[in-house]
């Protein structure tokens, strides 16, 4: 017969030990690792994917400019438009003074001042009526040394500004040379103008003494006489008006200053027949031409559609924003690139002047 009883010593219960499992960590750097490689990729295909299929080219939005200048020296009174206004045609843009009505007005002072010391006399020698005329000569050659040295003191101050602005490349050095030519040119015309007094002056000296006019050949200095009045039949006041609607840009210019006839005053643009002229390789010559629709990519990333109206085939220089630095200058194939019909150009009004991106597929 099997026994019925169990083992009836007290159990034991063994307990194993085990250690707890240690978290893994968070391997940063292999992560950073492939973030870094998966970028690079990313953008490898995407250099690749984008220079298979499409031509880019660098461009800017340009519509309808109208540089200002006026044909005679003049002096600046003031401006009466700014820059960022919009003006309508017939404006106002700036009153002024032309410089042969102010050379006029002070013949006319000079006339009067000179008549008066020979008033008491019935008739004039030949002699004095040449130290006469010399005088006044003298006197409008000071005033042109006087404006000459002030534009002098001008550009030497843009200079100054323009430096800061070629080491930050916000402005071309070619800007300076031009100043400096300017300079260098003014100053020439300066020495001559002071020669010229100097030979005024000996003549005044010899026409004196030949005409026993001591106390005239003491006092034959010129004095410059600015003080023209309106009452006096000073200068006439002249006013410019605009002679399209469009928009200031840009002034050139600052009350008061002395504008000479080939420098500009002021910039406009007119608010119509807007395009972008885009600069293409050249060995992307083959694939594209007029007619084609082309992708124009603003700075901001909006997109707009155009197509290609006009095409040069002379090879241009690449503009100095678009030529890269340490390099040959570069000659690109240069078109002009228009809204399509029913696409809005506000958007391209709202970037003129900026660089855009344009794009075009190859295939």
């Amino acid at each position: 017969m099997k026994s019925i009883y169990f083992n009836r010593k007290a159990s034991v219960l063994r307990n194993l030990d085990e250690k707890p499992k240690q978290k893994k960590k968070i391997n940063w750097d292999k992560i950073v690792y492939f973030i870094i490689l998966g970028l690079i990729i990313f953008f490898i295909f995407r250099y690749a994917f984008t220079r298979v299929l499409y031509v880019s080219a660098p461009g800017h939005v340009l519509f309808k400019s109208l540089v200002v200048r006026v044909p005679e020296d003049i002096t600046i009174d003031v401006f009466y438009k700014f820059e960022g206004d919009d003006v309508e045609k017939g404006d106002t843009l700036f009153s002024y003074y032309a410089y042969e009505d102010q050379k006029a007005s002070f013949e006319q002072s000079l006339n009067g001042n000179l008549s008066d010391l020979l008033k008491d006399k019935e008739s004039s020698t030949w002699e004095e009526k040449e130290i006469y005329q010399l005088k006044k000569n003298m006197q409008i050659n000071l005033i042109e040394i006087q404006e000459k040295q002030e534009l002098v003191t001008f550009y030497e101050g843009e200079i100054e500004t323009l430096k800061n602005e070629v080491i930050l490349e916000i402005s071309p050095k070619a800007k300076i040379d031009t100043y400096l030519k300017e300079i260098e040119k003014l100053q020439l015309e300066i020495i001559t103008l002071e020669k010229e007094n100097q030979v005024f002056q000996t003549l005044i000296t010899q026409l004196a003494a030949d005409a026993g006019n001591v106390q005239g050949s003491q006092s034959g200095g010129a004095v410059i006489n600015n003080s023209f009045s309106a009452g006096s039949g000073g200068p006439t006041l002249r006013y410019y008006l605009a002679p399209t609607e469009g928009t200031i840009t840009r002034l050139y210019k600052s009350d008061y200053e002395v504008a000479l006839k080939s420098e500009s005053i002021l910039n406009m643009h007119e608010k119509k027949d807007i395009y972008i002229k885009a600069f293409f390789n050249q060995e992307d010559l083959a694939y594209f031409k007029e007619g084609d629709e082309v992708t124009v990519i603003f700075p901001d990333g909006e997109k707009s559609i155009g197509h290609i109206k006009r095409f040069y085939f002379a090879t241009y220089i690449l503009p100095e924003e678009f030529q890269k630095k340490y390099e040959s200058t570069t000659r690109a194939i240069a078109v002009d690139i228009f809204p399509i019909e029913n696409e809005s150009d506000i958007k391209w009004k709202a970037f003129y002047k900026m660089n855009v991106t344009v794009r075009i597929n190859k295939w």
